[in-house]
């Protein structure tokens, strides 16, 4: 301590020296400059025997100044070699790659029965439900079930007319063959009895010319010519009736081998017209039984996915009944966004996906691959009724923006739950976020100086 009190007291005995010896260099100096520091000060200042003051740093100082050079550097790092991806976050919901089978109802009834439930294997052809549409009128009692009677009744005396137009076409023909049978014999006899008068006539002109020339003779008289020549007029006469008589029954028998190659036509038309009258009464009859019951069978071999309706409810023709997945059907992602979230989207892509049934919390995202997207936009209005609330609207107000699908391949069919594998369902909805672009930190830092400068380029 006494050193550094010495050493001190030396440096300002030279300090005193050093500005006297100025002083008495520049004895005009405060005359010809104003001194920048009062006399006093100076004076104060060349009494200080301690010196100039340091502060020296401390280690916590220390410690902080490599803390923030490590996170400068740590941040600089994490802009240039850091990356960020764009997703795209659309709604959608599982269908099999052949389609989901609905079912619908041909007309408003009551499931009178129900034969089949969630899960059930069907096939094409089986009966799934039966639906009845029966009325009760107040004074017919089952409206639909008197009208089948009637009907059936119509049916019956159509079909019993049928067939006697049938039994007289038969009656008719059979009369009109043995007719013609008959004409034919007919002819067949008169034309024996042409002949034989011809042969008559020939011998009494014979007997006319022998006459004549006995006549000329004189061995017969006149009256007695007379009376040859009299029979040969009447041999030609009778042999002219039975031509006549030949001539009338082919004309007979022309007309009814005519009537009956027409027979079967005028009965025919009759009978044609009976048969429609037929199937008219048994259309009317299929539909009066369609209104009263029918049965509703399986379009396609598969498995019942979806029952919506209970025995004894009400169904229309608005909504499905059920649902059935097809035989053999892997289950695919359809995917429903807007063009904005669409426009980087192509096949390959790598989607994460997110099961409502199944939170991602707790249960994780699952991978998918883009299979296709839609070249044209879907209007809301031409999507299922089901997926307004996927879209994020209310049913039967849904929007008027334009959305376009894309088909994903999953990775699995099935999501492991408590260590087991639960098959996916169709229908289940989901969310899927699909990486659109991916590019360091730092490029999305200065995007909106690339956007700017870009802009003036051009």
């Amino acid at each position: 301590m006494p050193s550094l009190k010495q050493a001190n007291a030396v440096d300002l005995s030279a300090k005193s020296a050093v500005v006297a010896e100025r002083t008495q260099s520049f004895p005009n100096a405060e005359s010809a400059h104003p001194q920048l520091f009062r006399t006093e000060a100076l004076t104060y200042r060349q009494t200080q025997w301690l010196g100039t003051v340091l502060l020296t740093p401390r280690r916590s100082h220390r410690i902080f100044t490599i803390v923030a050079v490590f996170a400068i550097v740590a941040i600089a790092s994490l802009l240039i070699f850091g990356e960020f991806t764009r997703k795209a976050r659309v709604e959608g919901w599982l269908m099999p790659q052949q389609g989901l089978v609905r079912v619908f109802a041909p007309q408003p009834g009551v499931v009178s029965g129900l034969y089949v439930h969630e899960g059930t294997q069907v096939r094409k052809g089986e009966r799934l439900l039966r639906l009845s549409g029966e009325l009760e009128s107040v004074r017919l009692g089952a409206t639909e079930a008197e009208i089948i009677r009637r009907l059936s009744g119509l049916r019956d005396a159509l079909k019993e007319e049928r067939r006697q137009q049938q039994r007289l076409l038969v009656q008719r023909q059979r009369s009109y063959s043995d007719r013609v049978a008959m004409l034919r014999s007919e002819s067949m006899e008169i034309d024996r009895q042409i002949e034989t008068m011809r042969e008559r006539v020939r011998l009494a002109e014979r007997n006319v010319m022998l006459n004549r020339k006995l006549r000329a003779d004189g061995y017969i008289s006149e009256p007695q010519f007379q009376i040859v020549q009299g029979e040969h007029l009447e041999r030609q006469s009778q042999l002219g009736a039975l031509r006549r008589q030949r001539i009338e029954l082919r004309r007979e028998q022309v007309m009814l081998e005519g009537e009956l190659k027409d027979l079967p036509v005028k009965v025919g038309a009759d009978i044609a017209s009976i048969e429609r009258n037929i199937v008219a009464a048994e259309q009317e009859l299929a539909q009066a039984e369609a209104r009263r019951e029918i049965f509703i069978t399986a379009p396609q071999d598969g498995t019942v996915s979806a029952v919506l309706v209970d025995q004894g409810g009400y169904a229309n023709v608005s909504g499905p009944l059920l649902s059935i997945v097809p035989t053999g059907a892997a289950l695919e992602a359809h995917l429903y966004g807007p063009s904005r979230a669409v426009g980087f989207v192509h096949p390959g892509q790598k989607v994460l996906l997110r099961y409502q049934a199944y939170p991602y919390q707790k249960f994780g995202h699952h991978e998918g691959v883009a299979v296709s997207v839609s070249r044209s936009a879907v209007s809301p209005s031409e999507l299922p009724p089901q997926l307004a609330g996927i879209l994020g609207t209310t049913p039967g107000v849904l929007g008027t923006t334009p959305v376009y699908r894309i088909t994903v391949r999953l990775k699995s069919q099935t999501v492991k739950a408590y260590g087991q594998a639960v098959p996916l369902q169709p229908g289940m909805q989901l969310e899927a976020d699909i990486a659109l672009d991916r590019r360091r930190l730092y490029e999305w830092m200065l995007d909106p100086l690339y956007t700017v400068t870009g802009r003036q380029q051009r």
